[in-house]
């Protein structure tokens, strides 16, 4: 098969990276206090909140929704997206093939953002459905492509793809890869030997403040992850000062008895 015929996230995995804009569409809201949501609230942002209560059954009622509302084709949000179905896929390999057949009517867009998320998902299931579809170019794919958990935080899309693999799992590894973010606190804006435009800043210069407040306003919304970034605050021997100092912030926002603001730990 030709490589232009495939779907351009599956030949190149980087293309719907490179297309989305920095934030996603899930993240970028003002922190406050740890308010746990109704109900009501989780049933309506079933991404967000699946991993408290996995309703697998769900998957393909949620894509043709994200379908017929324009999610799929919203490229902000695809980041996050690609990797929590990433993940649905790899918790459940056995319904991939039904999940597959039952999504038959997805436009080609929309195919190669469950294409790119099979990819991700690294499982069996997928490698056999991708390999009848693609043939050889999907394992040169496989080979190129990176684990989520892996992938380069100075990225403009790795942020998102680590929320969206919390939220399909809960997971302690996809915080702490965030919280790596703010060792770029130490990185210099601008490096010995290296030319810089007038204004420029680095997009790693930006990492730790997207962390945090990603983490802020997610801890808003999961007083769950209030403890696991505690638990790592006091728990995690591998952070560095910098770490250190900003999840201290981070805890003092919502736990300002137990963490007194100020201005080191």
């Amino acid at each position: 098969m030709k490589s232009q015929n495939l779907p351009a996230p599956v030949h190149k995995l980087s293309l719907p990276v490179q297309l989305i804009c920095w934030g996603g569409l899930f993240f970028w809201t003002q922190p406050g206090i740890a308010t746990p949501p109704t109900p009501e609230e989780k049933k309506a942002d079933w991404l967000e909140y699946y991993f408290e209560h996995p309703t697998p059954d769900q998957f393909v009622s949620e894509m043709k929704k994200w379908s017929a509302d324009g999610t799929l084709k919203n490229k902000a949000a695809l980041p996050a997206l690609i990797a929590f179905t990433s993940q649905l896929i790899q918790q459940n390999p056995e319904k991939l093939t039904d999940w597959y057949e039952k999504l038959a009517g997805l436009t080609p867009d929309e195919k190669s953002v469950f294409h790119t998320a099979m990819l991700l998902s690294r499982t069996k299931e997928a490698d056999e459905l991708m390999r009848k579809q693609f043939g050889r170019v999907y394992d040169e794919q496989k080979r190129e492509t990176q684990k989520i958990l892996e992938l380069p935080l100075d990225k403009k899309t790795t942020l998102d793809m680590l929320w969206g693999f919390y939220y399909a799992t809960g997971s302690e590894q996809a915080i702490r890869r965030i919280i790596l973010c703010f060792r770029f606190l130490d990185a210099p804006k601008h490096p010995d030997g290296v030319k810089v435009p007038p204004g420029y800043v680095p997009l790693y210069k930006e990492l730790p403040q997207a962390a945090y407040v990603s983490l802020a306003s997610n801890c808003e919304r999961h007083p769950s992850l209030i403890k696991m970034c505690q638990k790592i605050y006091t728990k995690d021997d591998s952070l560095v000062p910098s770490e250190k100092q900003e999840l201290y912030d981070l805890l003092s926002e919502f736990l300002p008895k137990k963490y007194p603001p100020k201005h080191s730990p």
